[in-house]
Order: structure tokens, then sequence, then C-alpha cells
């Protein structure tokens, strides 16, 4: 029965003795599974309800775009028997599929606007078309509105949410502004993003002519986006839009002045996508002011505005003006069109475009016309990038048998994959997800080589000795000429013992084996990450800013004891994306970029800004042959390099040694008490006392299992405590024997 989606039902005309096997009848047939309006579906929530009829081989199904993509369809391909043959009389065959379509959710944005009226200015939002106003407080004697708004955006997708607006009016002098000041705060600031669609200036030189006032303000809309994701942003996530009006001057001459330059849809140190991409460059200011632009890439190559292309020679655009318009109403911005161009998506290395806007002539860049310092904006690309962990093979040759546990590839620098909740497995894809749980064997694999054999002895020679090869008495050995089963004795030397005589003469490759143990269990932090080449122990680290630093690349931190050269470093106050380097280790950090930080200030270092984690990491059956090596975790974000995180195996793996019980002979007074601690030091793991016997009875084991705690009688010369041991995987062979001797 169909559950709020339709089927197709494909039919064929065929003759009497047609078979699919003689190819007259078509292998396959597709069913088409149409969602009914409103709702959603994906081809893993489809299945074959009951035993497939004799007639059907096997029924696939697929999506035709994206998994609960508005207008994806599931596509049922129903293969057939190869011995199927159309009988005499019309043949209808069933194939049951159940399944579920879910309704369409549009995520929704929801946030704060709050706006602070100074000096008479009728600054207010405005919801664009679809934005519903939710709430509306006035506060501070009517100066301060704040209101809640609520949008439905479609998923990946790019949406004007909200508009600012000053339209001031004739009279007061007051009633003119500058341009307001505005604040985004976001848990994911990147999604924001602004553009001024109009300003308006008066015109009028006369001081007395309130009406229309040369170079001030009288209309102002600076337009507000929002790049959604593909899920709802509630109102706690505390996204907020601030604006202030800011309090008019005293009206006099305007100054010819660059007021602003900025690039659609990118602030400064914003990230460009690997791709071709047409930049659009506006530069605003007052009528009449001139300026040249310089754009320059990473390997100093400059923009050639004539052929649109970076050239080596030294190449800029030449003077240009501010439009002077109409009389009346002036848009008081130029544009400028920048084409860069695309570069090899997977190279993931850091570019950058660094523009100059230079005013020219008697052009200022503050409106006080005291300032002439060019404006600068820098634009990041970083190519896709990769995040692999792995599991690096340990010294003396052991390996996990899956050694890649999540590869995740050609992901957006930055951008946060999502994240399943583990307990919904399987019933939700991994395919496009970053979460993995992994058990891998591991096993302990050696090679040696033979120097010489004489059939059928025992013994043979290496050409290094078993002290190098770390060989240990009785590891597994195989190789040509060795029988099944065999193992081996040492002595350090380059003669090794083999347990069994050789079926041949004994060459080539040996293959030595042997149960893999562990010093402890693994952890986290026994991941190293590697990018480009460089190797940082730590993860993410955090210290604070010591010495406030202006337009200076070295800083004083609190600790840097955990800072690694190479690591990306971010802060409130940090411009782009530098990276440490020098100084790792020390309080002095050199940083690969000029930056002002204020004392105080807490500063992230990170492997490219990629964030992880390990929900569980263990080692079971340590000791024997079914030893597997157990991870769980998933990645949160993606850096702007590509990542490769490995589990360092020598951190905790050993060589596997069964636990060892050693005689011991102590003395203790008749009726006193003693400590005994018989454990030998050289084993895998933790060894326990599991048990005593003899006169176990006199003798209590610790809590932990370290030590035994002796009660001596009142009589007698001489006691004997049998004990074994156990590290949690064997127990040891034999007991062995604690001899006291009573004393008076």
């Amino acid at each position: 029965m169909a559950n709020n989606y339709t089927t197709t039902e494909p039919t064929t005309l065929e003759f009497s003795g047609d078979n699919v096997g003689a190819g007259t009848i078509p292998l396959t047939y597709d069913i088409v599974i149409t969602p009914d309006t409103g709702f959603t579906l994906q081809a893993a929530d489809f299945s074959v309800g009951s035993t497939l009829p004799i007639e059907v081989n096997s029924v696939s199904f697929a999506d035709t775009t994206t998994a609960y993509a508005l207008g994806n369809l599931v596509v049922a391909t129903v293969t057939l028997a190869q011995w199927y043959t159309m009988p005499t009389t019309p043949d209808t065959i069933e194939v049951d599929i159940d399944g579920r379509a879910i309704p369409f959710v549009q995520p929704r944005l929801s946030f704060t606007t709050s706006s602070n009226v100074v000096g008479g200015s009728s600054g207010r939002f405005l919801a664009a078309p679809g934005t519903t106003m939710v709430s509306d407080v006035v506060s501070g004697a009517g100066t301060i509105v704040t209101r809640v708004f609520d949008v439905d955006i479609p998923a990946d997708s790019q949406k004007l949410v909200v508009s600012y607006l000053i339209n001031s009016s004739a009279g007061d002098e007051g009633y003119y502004s500058s341009s307001p000041q505005y604040k985004i705060t976001s848990p994911n600031p990147s999604r924001w993003s602004s553009q001024v669609s109009s300003i308006l200036y008066g015109t009028t030189t006369d001081d007395q002519t309130a009406s229309a006032k040369l170079g001030e303000i009288t209309y102002y809309q600076i337009d507000f986006y929002y790049d959604m994701g593909d899920s709802a942003v509630p109102l706690s996530d505390g996204n907020s839009i601030t604006v202030t009006t800011v309090a008019p001057t005293v009206f006099e001459t305007p100054v010819v002045s660059i007021n602003k330059a900025r690039y659609d849809g990118y602030q400064n140190q914003g990230i460009l996508p690997s791709r071709d991409i047409d930049l659009s460059l506006n530069v605003l200011g007052s009528p009449g002011a001139t300026y040249d632009v310089l754009v320059m890439d990473d390997n100093g190559l400059s923009y050639d505005f004539t052929s649109d292309t970076f050239t080596r020679a030294l190449t800029k655009s030449s003077e240009q003006t501010i439009n002077l318009g109409s009389p009346t109403i002036t848009t008081r911005s130029n544009n400028h069109i920048i084409t860069v161009p695309a570069y090899n998506e997977k190279a993931a290395l850091a570019k950058y475009l660094t523009t100059t806007i230079t005013p020219t002539g008697e052009t200022k860049t503050t409106p006080d016309g005291t300032g002439t310092d060019p404006y600068v904006i820098t634009l990041n690309q970083f190519g896709e990038v990769d995040f692999t962990i792995s599991v690096t093979p340990a010294t003396y040759g052991v390996a996990a048998t899956t050694a890649t546990l999540l590869s995740f590839l050609n992901k957006t620098p930055l951008s946060h994959p999502t994240i399943f909740n583990p307990t919904d497995f399987p019933l939700l894809s991994t395919t496009n997800n970053s979460y993995f749980n992994i058990s891998t064997p591991l096993s302990y694999t050696v090679n040696g080589t033979v120097a010489s054999h004489s059939h059928v002895s025992t013994s043979v020679d290496l050409t290094a000795t078993s002290a190098t090869l770390k060989l240990q008495t009785g590891d597994s050995v195989t190789g040509t000429g060795i029988d099944t089963a065999t193992t081996i004795t040492v002595d350090g030397t380059t003669t090794i013992v083999l347990s069994k005589n050789s079926t041949e003469a004994i060459t080539g490759t040996l293959v030595f084996t042997r149960n893999v143990g562990i010093s402890r269990q693994p952890l986290a932090t026994d991941f190293n990450c590697s990018i480009t080449g460089a190797n940082y122990v730590s993860y993410n680290v955090e210290s604070i800013v010591t010495q406030a630093t202006t337009n200076s690349s070295t800083v004083s931190v609190e600790d840097g004891t955990n800072v690694v050269n190479g690591h990306t470093v971010q802060g409130e106050s940090i411009v782009g994306y530098p990276t440490v380097v020098s100084g790792g280790g020390s309080q002095n950090l050199v940083l690969s970029s000029l930056q002002t930080l204020p004392s105080g200030e807490s500063l992230e270092f990170s492997n490219a800004m990629s964030d992880y984690e390990i929900v569980d990491i263990n080692v079971t059956g340590a000791g024997t042959t079914d030893c597997k090596l157990n991870v769980e975790g998933y990645v949160n974000r993606v850096g702007h390099a590509d990542i490769v995180e490995s589990l360092i195996l020598q951190n905790f793996i050993t060589s596997y040694i069964k636990p060892v019980a050693t005689n011991q002979a102590i003395s203790c007074p008749l009726g006193g008490s003693i400590k005994v601690f018989p454990l030998a030091t050289s084993h895998t793991g933790v060894l326990t006392i599991t048990a005593t016997g003899g006169r176990g009875e006199s003798a209590t084991i610790s809590e932990d299992g370290s030590y035994l705690l002796y009660l001596a009688p009142t009589t007698g010369d001489e006691e004997t405590i049998t004990y074994t041991v156990s590290d949690g995987i064997n127990t040891s062979v034999a007991t062995a024997n604690i001899v006291v001797t009573l004393t008076q």
C-alpha cells in the first residue's frame, strides 16, 4: 500500500514463447515512485516487502537526484530471471514494494534586529519579501527598536532576508547622517553577507539650504543576505543584526573622498570558491573623487583590466572618477568586474588576491580630508580539501588490516558536514556524512632474510641478528622450506633455531609473526596530524595574549608549550588565516601576517581550523589471535588544507609477553604481618594476582590485585604460599611459590 507516494506499473507486449535469456523479452523494467505533493523520499527508505516472485531475480532502488530533495524520484529496477518465458496467456508479475515518503520541510531562519536611531534620522529595518516580523519592541525612550523575524529559505541557497533604510527628511541639519554602523552576531558569520543597494546624497553647497546639502546622506539602504544550510536556524542560535545611525556633524564644505570599497558578497578576508568567478568591486565616494585599482595574486601577478588576465607586468586600472550623476538623485559608486580564473580544485593550496584602491589627485580616503591611505581588500581562495583518518604502521611490523578509518574527500574549505546520530544507523545513509565506526584486526609481522641454511638442520642463519629484528622465542615463522606450525628460539645472534626440521633447504625471506600486545589502551591524543608534509602533535590549543600588539607579526602568549609551527591562528581580532611561522613551543610566536591584538585576547591554534571528535577508541583481544583496533568518531569541520590524522600505533603497541609468576623468599615475625609484592615487571600490561594456594588462607589479595597481605601464625618456622597472576588476557602457565621464613 502506498504511503504518501504513487508507483507506475510498467507493461509490455510480448509473444508467446519470447524468452529473457534469448533477448526477446527485456531483462529489466523500471517502476517509478513519485512522492505526493508536499512530500519527499529517498531510495534507502524502500525495499521489497515480501519474498520476490520466482520470475524476478532482483530489485534495486536509486534516487533520480538527491535523497529527500524536492522533486527527487525513486526508480525501482526489476530484473527478471533469465529462464522466464512468455506463456500463451497474459501474465502479471506482482512485486511488493514497501517504503515511505516524508513531509518536505523547508529550513527556517529566525533572527533578531536592533536599531538605535541617533540624531533624528528615520532608520528602520524592513522585512524582505517572504520574511515575517514576529515581534516589535521599542525601548530606550523610543530610540531603540528590537524586532524578531522568521524567514523560510530553500536549503543550500542564499536569500535577501531584511534591509535597513535611512530616509532623511527636509528640515533640521541633524536629519542628515553618515552611513550607519552595523554588527552581525552569529555562530556562523560567514553565512551572512551585506550589500549597499542605494545611497542618495544632497547636491547643494549652500550651508543654509538644509533640504539638500552636498555630500550628506539623504537616503541609504543596505541589504542583508543569509546563505542557508540544510537545517533550521532557531532563534536560540543567537543570530542578530545591530545597527546604529551615527550622529551628524556640523555641515562643512565636503571633501572629495572615497568612503568605502568592497566586493559584492565578500568581506575583507573572505573565502572565494575554487572556480571561475567574476567579482564585483564597488568603490563608493563623493562626486568627482578619483582613484586607481591594483589587483595582485599571491604569485605577484597583477590584473590587466584590458585583457582581464593576470600578467607578470605591473598593471593597474586607469584613473577612475566617481560618477557625478544627476543633480537631484545620484548613486555615488563605481563598479568594476574582476575575472578570477579557476585553478586545480584539488590543489588544496592557499591562494589570495590583494586589491588596493589608491586615491589620486586631491582625493582623500576619509571624509574629514585628513587621510590618504589606500583601501586594501584581501580575498582568500582555497582548493577543495580532504580529511583522512588513518592508522600508521608501527615499528617492527604492527599494522591494521583497514588502514584508512575515514576518507572524507573533495569538501568545501571550512565547511561543516552533516552529522547524523550514530543511533540512527543503519537506517540513514552514511555515504555523505563524516561519521565512522570501524573495527579492524591488528597483526604483528617482521621479515628476515636467510643468509644460509643446511638441510635438514633446524639452525638458520639470517642476515641480521634476532635482536635487531626484535624477534622473540616463540614467534611463528613461515617461508620456503619451513614446516607448518613452526616456532623459533633466539639468543640475540644471527642464528635462530626452528621447532621443527625443515622440509627442504630454507631460502629467501622468512616471515615472523606473534600476537599483538598493548602497553595501555589508545587515546585520542595518539593521533598526529599532517598538513603538507608537516606533523602536528597537538590538535586544538588555546592561549592568552599577554602583550598588546599593533601591526606586528610577533605575538606573546601566556603558554605556547603545545603550539606547533604551522598551526593556523584564530581569534576575535585576528585578520585572515595566519599561521605560526616560528616560535612554536615558546611564549613568543611569529605569525605569517601582521596583526593588531589586545592584551588578554584568547587565541586558538589548530590544524588548518579543522575539528573532529574521536567518540571511542580501544583495543580488544590483545595478546590473542583476535586482536582488534576499534575506533568511532566523526568530522565536525574540515579545514582550509588537506588533513591526514594518523593514529600512531607505536604509542601503545608492544609485542605480547605472557605473564609469568616468579618465586620469592621473605621473612616475617611470628604473629606479625607483611605486604608481599611478587609481581614481575617484564610483562605487557597490568598484572594482577588472581589466586593463592598452599597456605594461601594466610595471604589476602589486595583490592587492586597488586600485592598480598600475609598474616603469620604464632607457631612454626616456615610456610609456602602459591599464587598465579593474570594480565586480563592470559593467566600464568605455572604457579610460583613464596617461601616465608618465620622468625621470633
